[in-house]
Parts: structure tokens; C-alpha cells; sequence
């Protein structure tokens, strides 16, 4: 077989090549295993780069997807069998006949682009599983023909030619075109130099130019997709202006961007402009990239020497504080919580897939991190084995994937990396997270940047609180990591999200929302985090102020300046625990077990102490407060949620719940609770009668919070020359932290808005005798009689300055 471009090599020659090359792109660290299988099976690699660079790229690509493999390994076969299966099914219903007029009955339509992209990914499926070695289907002749005679098909009928696109852009520009690229580079010796021209040409009709797409330059994902789907193009037809191009436009990715879509600096990713994507198309794009940047590496059209570097330390800035024993935080997914097929754990073991495929080209200690990342986070999640799929709407098995997994996890000399801990917060998108040992609480704000959350194509529907400042509590093993993976999303009270002060009525589906405030921030130094955002709720009426103070194994939740007149109940939602099918989790008050038997009739306790969720957290309620408690089963669909994609499936899930009532009209209402994620009930109740934090203010000026145990003290100041709070005060708005740990004191200054510019002054009660050190932006200006500082905010967008003094 020859291709347009090809120079002189014969149809045997260029197969030769093609195997020699994916013997280059095959990681030592997996060929050297016994029984080690490759998609091409070959030898002389040196031979192979040096002559034929398209080969290189493609057979590095097809490694990426199929990739060498230990056939020995019990785990490696099981799954080769379990897709082989699947695959004969989707085979099994493809329609071979001379006079069809689709390839699979469901996928008809010539209007619903997304049948588009399910009709090529299927192909894709199945001819990834002709070319899986160890595999039920592989080399099977039949097989392969078929899909070869359905790609003629497709691209005469259905893509390409005289077909003109219609509904979804991404379909027509990304989706098809991403399948497409994997069916040829699988079956390229088995395909006609026509149907690769013709599936060259289809892509390029819809799709011509790497660096764009919809029409305008392509940002985040997209991009990743776009030069991806370019270079491989390239590659196929052995054209080298297409992978210059893809070259040339991925540089674009790389940088930091300080708003809109791409990666910021403080562990951020945004996709759509005002949406948190790290879980969602953030993992995608480090898909796409870690393919890409493998199959190009070493060739002349490979990215510059720091675009891999800036790759490498996504890993850690930005996704690692997302990800938890296994699973990617649901408030950085998007809208993609929405979709049943792809859970919290799912779409963290893509993100730790694309971390196993850049240590294939990482240096040696970066590729040894990884390795222990992804060690860490598969054999420490018992909600989900690892399984890996394309982070795409059309699920796809990646054995390339599996098969790098397994070789880390049988490999005695990698220690698994421990969970992290810490505090993280990423203004540019909103959210924050407190990790501890045992727990990870997580917190998903709004302001006008970060819009409350995303509904499109039919998808989301209910995510209306999800940006109000809900959090997100997850447990370590032994606990169930299940909590937002067990039909969490088309079960749960969509308007009793934990940590929201919501109002009790029903938006539409869908509802566009955005809010007028611009606070959704905070301070962390020496994992302690001050964080708060100002609600200003849409289609209501209802203010509120509401912070988190985390310090240690607490965090204390403060609001302030309730207030709503549209005379609708007015509720802060302490938690909503998702038990499981007919879970038996206990809610006990004051030390009395509340709803032992699950009604639809909340138990109200007027001002509690405490109460105890069973095997999740102890709550405290310093200033009382009127306490509703439930548990209660509740029946719901994906398809109540997102018209696009659901599995017909009715669910139900019981929940126990606690919330505090405000009442109809609040006028300035607060509240008080302090969360304790490793607390039974006994320490609940101890620590109830004897806190060791203080709450020092909690008005709509400033909200405080001193742990005379741990010296630290913590002020939120929403207002110019709030008044003084825990021995501070400040004469803008500002989050600060103090901590005294022997004769060092510490102090963190963040502007939560990222809107500020000059500099604010903070006073600090106490004097000091000498500045240790200090961040550029700050100025120390006085030490006696009390501590003064400046500290100029232009261009911070939300981070955190800090100075070390002696005291």
C-alpha cells in the first residue's frame, strides 16, 4: 500500500516501519516485562525514527491507545476479554448489508450530530479491538473488512463529500474527527491510500485548521483537541504542513492565563470562560496533551523543551489537590455531573491516566512521582477498580491505559504516594479545599468571573445551587468513598445542596444564573485556609455573607446578613449525606437518635448542641439555632437532569439531612456550625461543651474566628474599616490569617475579589521585634506598638501574601 505522500518505500517496507517505530515509542519500562505484547509486533526502532518520522508519530499514537503489554498478567487478559465482549456485541449489531442506510439502527438520524460521533467511535471501538494482541477479536480478517467497508460507507453517506454539517459544531470539528484519526492509525495497513485521503479530506473539509475552532481561535480543550486531530491527520497522509501547523498552535496552551479558559496559576482551570472544568475538560485537554506531546516527542514537529516541563506541573498545581483516593472533585466537573456514565472516580482515573502517560516521557524522578501518584490513588480507591475511559461523552475502553496501571501496581519498587494534605484555593475558579488526614472537605463559590454553574445541551439541569458556596465532604477508607458516585446527583435534593443558604423554590430547568458579587475567596497559609464569598442569590431576593475557617480537623461555617423578602423559607443546609439504597446511617441530637425510622417529616430541635451523622461528621452549633433533621428516600433519573444523555434507570437513595431553619422574612439572620469530619459522637458531644475556637464576630462587616490552641487567628473583613476582630482589622476588604507558634508569627493577606488594586493596611494587636521575611508586595511599616503591615494588591488576582515576623 502507498500513500500520496510516500516517498519511495513499498507496502512491506512501510509495515516494517511502522512496527520498528512503535517499538521506539514503547516505554522501557514496560517492554522489559515477560510476555509483553505490542499492537505491532517488530524490531529495528533506530531504522524506523530516522526514516520515516509519520511512522514514528503514528505507531507512538497507537501506543497511546493499545500500547505493550504483559498478555501473562491475569488482570491484562480478564480485561482483553471484557472488551473483546463488548466489542463483539457492537460488532455483532452492525449492519453489513449492501443496501443499509445507517451502520447501527439507533444511530439513523441525519440531524442529531451526536449520532454522528457515536457511529464513528463505535468503529473505532472495534477496530481497536482487531488490533488489541492477547484479545478475543484480534487479527480478525472478517472484522477488520467489515469496519473497513463501514468507514467507506460513513465517509460517502455521513461525513465529508457533499455533506453539509448541521446541529453541534463539535461533533463535525472534534468528536468524529478524534474516532476517525484512531480508526486509521489502527487499521493503517489494512486500509486503502483512498480511504485514508478520504478520511483526510472529510476532517479537513470540517475541521482544516489546528489552531481553531467553531469558527474562532480554539482556547483550553478545544485547542488540545484541535492540534491533536491536526497532527495526526499530518501523520495519515504523511503531510508535514498539518503537524507544523498543530506544532505551532498547542504552544498557545501552555501559558498561563489570568482569565478565561486555560490553567491559572493558583491550581484553576476554566472552560467556557466562567465555568471550574479541572475535572472535565481540564481532563480532557491533559489527555489530549499527554498523547500528543508522546507521539510527537523527539521529532522535529515536537513542542519546545518547557511546554513538557509546564505539562508535568499541571499534574501536581493543578489537578493533584482536586483529586481525591481515586475520584476528581465534582465541583471542578461542570456540567458533566450530570452524565450517568461518567462518576467522580471514573473521571479521576482518566486524570490518572493521562499522569501514567506522561511518565512515559517524563525524566526520571518526575516519571517516578507520577508513578506513585497513580499507585497512591488506584490501589487506595475501594469505590471503583480502575477502569479507564476517554474523558469524551462517548465512553471508550484505552488498554494502553489499563495496561501502564497494572504495570505500576505489580511493580514492588514504586511506593504508593499518601493522600496530600493541605490547603488549596483557586480564586480564579471559585473553589477551595481542606485536606487532612482522613478527610477532604471542599467548598464551590461564585462571583461574577466564576458564574454558579453550566447548562448546556440539555445537560445539568438541576446544578442551580452548586455555585452557592455547597460543600463537598469526603471521607477516607474505611469510610465509603461512593458519596457523590451512588446516583448522588439524580437523587439529591437539588435545593438542599450542604453548605448553601438557599430559598425553598423551584427553579427551572436549566435556569440561567449569574450573580452580582464579586467576593469568592480566601486566605491559606501552613494549611489554614479563611475562606468566604458574599451571596447574592439569583431569581431571589436572598443576601447573605458565609465563611469558612479551617483550621485543623474543624471548619467553622459562619453566615451573616440573611435577608429575603420574597416570604419563602429560607434554609442553610448543614449537610445532605447520601446513604445509599435503604442505608441505615443514624442521625443522632443532643444524643438522641432522631428519625430512626425514614419519614418525609423533618424532626426540629430547637437550639442544639450537636449532632452526629453516622460514620461521616460531628456538627456543632455554637449559637444554636433552629435544627431540622431528616432522613428520608428519595427516587430520581439522569434524565431529570440532562435530556442528552441517561440511562432510562429510576433510582432511589435514602438521605439524612440536617438544615437550620431562618424563617420566611429573615432580616439579617446568622448562623454558626462547626463541621467535624473525624469526630464520633462522643468527641462531638466533648467538644461541643468545650470548643476550642472561638467565633470573635460574625456581623455583615467582618466574620472572625480565634483557636487559642493553636495560636491561630482568622478575620474576613467584606467591609472598608470593618471593625477590629480576633486582633485584627484591616481598612479594605481582605481574608487574613495570624498564627503564633512560639516566638514566630505568621501573617496571610488575600483579596478574595481579585478586584482590588493599591495597598491595604491590616494592624495585628502585639508587637514584634524583627521581620524574618516578607513577600514583595508586602511592607512591614510598623512593629511597636502593635504590627502593621502594607500590602499593595495590584494584579494579585486572589493570591496570598505572607510575612514571618518575631515576636
Amino acid at each position: 500500500m502507498t500513500h500520496p505522500a510516500d516517498p519511495t518505500p513499498t507496502a512491506m517496507t512501510r509495515r516494517t516501519l511502522v512496527k520498528g517505530a512503535a517499538a521506539t515509542a514503547a516505554a522501557a519500562y514496560l517492554v522489559s516485562r515477560p510476555g509483553f505484547a505490542h499492537a505491532a509486533d517488530a524490531a529495528d526502532a533506530s531504522t524506523a525514527s530516522t526514516t520515516d518520522p509519520y511512522a514514528t508519530v503514528r505507531a507512538a499514537w497507537l501506543n497511546t491507545l493499545i500500547g505493550p503489554y504483559d498478555t501473562t498478567d491475569p488482570v491484562i487478559s480478564a480485561y482483553l476479554s471484557a472488551s473483546g465482549a463488548a466489542a463483539q456485541q457492537v460488532y455483532n449489531s452492525l449492519d453489513t448489508s449492501s443496501s443499509r442506510t445507517s451502520l447501527w439502527p439507533d444511530l439513523a438520524s441525519t440531524t442529531d450530530s451526536a449520532q454522528l460521533t457515536a457511529t464513528v467511535d463505535r468503529l473505532r471501538t472495534l477496530a481497536l479491538a482487531a488490533k488489541s494482541p492477547g484479545g478475543p477479536l484480534y487479527g480478525d480478517t472478517g472484522l477488520i473488512a467489515a469496519v473497513s467497508s463501514a468507514l467507506t460507507w460513513f465517509l460517502a453517506h455521513r461525513y465529508g463529500g457533499t455533506v453539509s454539517s448541521y446541529n453541534n459544531w463539535w461533533d463535525w470539528q472534534i468528536g468524529t474527527p478524534l474516532a476517525l484519526n484512531d480508526i486509521c492509525v489502527a487499521l493503517f495497513d489494512d486500509l486503502t491510500s483512498a480511504q485514508i485521503a478520504s478520511s483526510a479530506a472529510a476532517i479537513t473539509k470540517y475541521a482544516p485548521d489546528p489552531a481553531r475552532a467553531n469558527g474562532s481561535a480554539a482556547t483550553g480543550a478545544n485547542l488540545a483537541w484541535s492540534t491533536s486531530i491536526g497532527a495526526i491527520r499530518g501523520a495519515l497522509t504523511e503531510d508535514s504542513a498539518p503537524l507544523t501547523a498543530a506544532q505551532s498552535a498547542i504552544a498557545a496552551i501552555f501559558p498561563d492565563v489570568t482569565s478565561g479558559d486555560g490553567f491559572h496559576a493558583d491550581g484553576s482551570f476554566l472552560q467556557h470562560q466562567y465555568f471550574a472544568y479541572t475535572g472535565g475538560y481540564g481532563n480532557s485537554l491533559l489527555s489530549s496533551v499527554a498523547c500528543l506531546l508522546t507521539a510527537l516527542n523527539g521529532t522535529s514537529w515536537a513542542p519546545a523543551a518547557g511546554n513538557y516541563t509546564t505539562a508535568y506541573g499541571w499534574v501536581k498545581r493543578n489537578f493533584a489537590p482536586y483529586l481525591y483516593y481515586g475520584a476528581s472533585m465534582d465541583m471542578t466537573r461542570g456540567r458533566e455531573i450530570s452524565r450517568y456514565y461518567t462518576s467522580d472516580h471514573e473521571a479521576g482515573h482518566a486524570i490518572i491516566a493521562s499522569v501514567l502517560q506522561l511518565a512515559e516521557i517524563a525524566p526520571s524522578s518526575q516519571a517516578l512521582s507520577f508513578r506513585q501518584l497513580a499507585k497512591g490513588a488506584i490501589t487506595s480507591d475501594t469505590a471503583l477498580g480502575f477502569r479507564v475511559y476517554d474523558p469524551l461523552p462517548i465512553a471508550q475502553l484505552r488498554m494502553a491505559s489499563i495496561a501502564q496501571a497494572q504495570a505500576v501496581v505489580t511493580d514492588s519498587s514504586i511506593t504508593p504516594a499518601a493522600e496530600s494534605t493541605g490547603h488549596v484555593i483557586s480564586t480564579g475558579m471559585a473553589r477551595a479545599v481542606h485536606r487532612r488526614p482522613g478527610f477532604a472537605f471542599g467548598i464551590s463559590m461564585s462571583s461574577t468571573l466564576i458564574k454558579p454553574y453550566e447548562a448546556i445541551n440539555g445537560e445539568n439541569l438541576h446544578g442551580w445551587h452548586t455555585g452557592d458556596g455547597m460543600t463537598y465532604l469526603y471521607k477516607a477508607p474505611p469510610a465509603s468513598l461512593g458519596q457523590y458516585s451512588n446516583a448522588y446527583w439524580p437523587t439529591v435534593d437539588p435545593n438542599r445542596p450542604p453548605g448553601t443558604t438557599v430559598e425553598s423554590t423551584t427553579l427551572a430547568n436549566g435556569a440561567a444564573l449569574t450573580t452580582t458579587t464579586h467576593w469568592a475567596g480566601g486566605a491559606t497559609v501552613n494549611g489554614l485556609g479563611a475562606v468566604a464569598m458574599s451571596l447574592a442569590a439569583p431569581k431571589t431576593t436572598l443576601t447573605a455573607r458565609k465563611a469558612w475557617f479551617c483550621i485543623g480537623d474543624a471548619i467553622v461555617c459562619l453566615g451573616t446578613g440573611i435577608t429575603a423578602t420574597d416570604g419563602l423559607d429560607i434554609e442553610t443546609i448543614v449537610d445532605n449525606r447520601n446513604t445509599g439504597p435503604n442505608g441505615n446511617t443514624q442521625i443522632t441530637v443532643d444524643g438522641t437518635t432522631v428519625q430512626a425510622t425514614p419519614n418525609g417529616a423533618p424532626t426540629v430541635t430547637a437550639n442544639p448542641g450537636w449532632a452526629y451523622i453516622g460514620s461521616t461528621a460531628g456538627y456543632v452549633f455554637p449559637v444554636g439555632g433552629t435544627l431540622n433533621s431528616l432522613r428520608a428516600d428519595r427516587t430520581g433519573s439522569w434524565s431529570s437532569i440532562n435530556s442528552s444523555h441517561s440511562d432510562g434507570v429510576s433510582y432511589t437513595r435514602r438521605y439524612a439531612t440536617l438544615w437550620l431553619d431562618h424563617g420566611t422574612a429573615p432580616s439579617g439572620a446568622t448562623y454558626a456550625y462547626i463541621v467535624l469530619p473525624q469526630a464520633d459522637a462522643a468527641a462531638t458531644a466533648a467538644y461541643a461543651q468545650n470548643p476550642a475556637i472561638t467565633i470573635a464576630a460574625n456581623t455583615p462587616a467582618v466574620q472572625a474566628v480565634t483557636d487559642a490552641s493553636s495560636g491561630v487567628n482568622m478575620a474576613i473583613a467584606m467591609q472598608y474599616n470593618a471593625p477590629k476582630a480576633a486582633g485584627i482589622q484591616v481598612d479594605k476588604t481582605a481574608a487574613v490569617i495570624t498564627q503564633l507558634t512560639g516566638s514566630t508569627l505568621t501573617v496571610a493577606v488575600a483579596d478574595p475579589t481579585a478586584q482590588l488594586t493599591g495597598t491595604i493596611n491590616i494592624t495585628i494587636d502585639g508587637a514584634a521585634t524583627a521581620v524574618h521575611s516578607a513577600d514583595s508586595a508586602v511592607t512591614v511599616t510598623a512593629l511597636t506598638p502593635n504590627v502593621r503591615l502594607a500590602v499593595d494588591m495590584t494584579g494579585s488576582l486572589g493570591k496570598t501574601f505572607t510575612a514571618v515576623l518575631t515576636v
